[in-house]
C-alpha cells in the first residue's frame, strides 16, 4: 500500500477573514438597498397616479 498524504485542515488567515466579511457585508448591502428601491419606486408611481 502506498502511503496516502493526509491534508491538514487550515483555518483562514486573519485577512482571509476580514475580505470574507467585507464581501457578505457588501453583498448583504446591495441585496437590502435593491430590496428596499422596489417598494419606494411603488409608492412614487402610486402617488402620480392620484
Amino acid at each position: 500500500m502506498k502511503n496516502k498524504k493526509i491534508k491538514k485542515e487550515r483555518q483562514n488567515g486573519f485577512f482571509k477573514e476580514i475580505l470574507i466579511e467585507l464581501r457578505d457585508s457588501i453583498l448583504f448591502e446591495v441585496a437590502w438597498h435593491i430590496l428596499m428601491f422596489i417598494p419606494r419606486m411603488m409608492i412614487l408611481l402610486i402617488k402620480n397616479i392620484w
